[in-house]
């Protein structure tokens, strides 16, 4: 009997190790309905936000006259790095397009740069559809 409960407790830790393994599986630029804009000023301008496992992306329009959420769909991703105050910043962008001056970039800032996932991925730039241009993280 005892060896059968090692066995089992064996086998439940390897269940847990792998699960913890895949909780931070692939993620996504934010799907246009979660996005929210908020008004810079009475005339012109807004900024977007959407809540992440990761935090929050950020994104504004200071020239936009409307908020286009109700114009715009997902286009692209794109993977990036660069420096502020002398320290690397790893981000991902996410474009949202429609007709005319509807656009809307997204972007979140993480501690390590992300990973593309799937081969919709192009030197990490992505033009697929959402579910395609997931990243993740080590």
């Amino acid at each position: 009997m005892k060896q059968v409960f090692k066995k089992m407790t064996v086998a439940g830790l390897f269940s847990l190790f792998a699960f913890a393994g895949t909780s931070y599986a692939a993620e996504s630029c934010p799907t246009v309905n979660s996005i929210t804009a908020t008004p810079i000023s009475e005339t012109r301008g807004f900024n977007y936000a959407a809540n992440s496992i990761r935090g929050g992306w950020k994104g504004e329009n200071p020239r936009a006259t409307e908020s286009y959420l109700d114009k715009v769909e997902f286009t692209s991703a794109a993977i990036r790095q660069t420096t502020d105050n002398g320290n690397t910043v790893y981000f991902v962008a996410c474009d949202y397009e429609g007709e005319g001056p509807a656009g809307v970039r997204m972007s979140q800032r993480f501690a390590t740069p992300a990973k593309p996932v799937g081969p919709a991925w192009k030197d990490e730039y992505c033009t697929a559809g959402l579910s395609e241009c997931s990243f993740k993280f080590d």
